[in-house]
């Protein structure tokens, strides 16, 4: 098992090296022919020399982990991604955890009522949480439960001026984050569920749930380790593809809640030009969304020999 583990990270790491080669091209060109550039330190940093001389500069430093320094905040570029990165983590995380579980159970439960008035409301309740922009979604929360209801705070991490640690700093953070983390999870939970639901009405269609049944096999255990344990590679899939979408979601979802995150740091870095910074967290964020990506792939590998090729 740990050959066949490590022949599969292997292979995905080889893949990976001109996908990384590519985002770094990429990001660091588009950003420099966007319009505009800080001219009062072009020379400083070396923004008066040829986007080519430019890029094979910063490449260089790179490979070596060095980003640069921030044009703003006035150190490394990594140094400042890493002091936000956590307050990302907590909040892309958190909505993960919840849409995954809670879009998985309702995909189960849908598909075991196929064809129902049950079935025909969750589909319908899905199509509506897929269809709704992040944005709106966050903004109505904030107005119904921090505005009118005054349930949840509506922006910040933290309470201003706290001054508390341990456990009452924990519970500070969480209560912060219900509206931003049910923001975040919305788009997530609909798709692993419109997708479950899918994969396990086919998988509930095989003999070898027939067989199961016929041999006396309790209904949940037929769901979840006949049914579920072959129809969980789709949703695997479904969450490692979507990881992308649920980190640019996080971009929106920060600045609608003032989170301080990775998402607030890329809208400072575009308003104030920064441009080390904003090339740092770009790359930064793709290699997420590959090591996410190659996780996945491992982790659908394992639990279906025939797509290890």
């Amino acid at each position: 098992m740990i050959a066949v583990i490590f022949r599969l990270l292997m292979r995905r790491a080889l893949l990976a090296v001109p996908l990384v080669f590519a985002v770094v091209a990429l990001t660091f060109f588009l950003i420099r022919l966007a319009p505009g550039d800080p001219a009062q330190i072009r020379a400083e940093y070396g923004l008066d020399k040829p986007v080519w001389s430019q890029f094979l500069a910063f490449l260089a430093k790179a490979l070596t982990g060095d980003f640069g320094i921030s044009l703003y905040a006035q150190r490394p570029v990594f140094s400042v991604i890493l002091e936000r990165f956590p307050a990302t983590v907590i909040m892309t995380g958190t909505a993960m955890i919840v849409a995954s579980v809670v879009g998985i159970l309702v995909g189960v439960a849908s598909a075991k009522r196929a064809g129902s008035r049950a079935d025909a409301a969750i589909s319908a309740a899905s199509l509506l949480g897929y269809s709704m922009p992040g944005f709106w979604v966050g903004q109505l929360l904030v107005l119904l439960f921090a505005v009118w209801l005054d349930w949840f705070p509506a922006s910040g991490m933290v309470a201003a001026r706290a001054t508390y640690t341990g456990w009452r700093y924990i519970g500070d953070v969480a209560w912060h984050m219900v509206l931003p983390v049910t923001t975040l999870s919305v788009f997530l939970l609909t798709l692993i569920a419109r997708f479950t639901r899918a994969a396990m009405i086919d998988a509930l269609d095989q003999d070898y749930v027939l067989v199961a049944e016929a041999k006396g096999a309790s209904q949940s255990r037929v769901l979840w380790h006949h049914a579920f344990r072959n129809a969980c590679v789709t949703t695997v899939t479904v969450i490692g593809l979507e990881f992308g979408a649920v980190l640019a979601g996080a971009v929106v979802v920060e600045i609608v809640f003032g989170w301080p995150g990775l998402g607030r740091l890329f809208y400072d870095a575009i308003y104030r030009r920064d441009f080390p910074l904003l090339t740092g967290a770009f790359m930064f964020s793709s290699m997420i969304v590959i090591v996410v990506n190659t996780i996945s792939d491992v982790v659908c590998a394992l639990l279906d020999p025939r797509i290890r090729g």
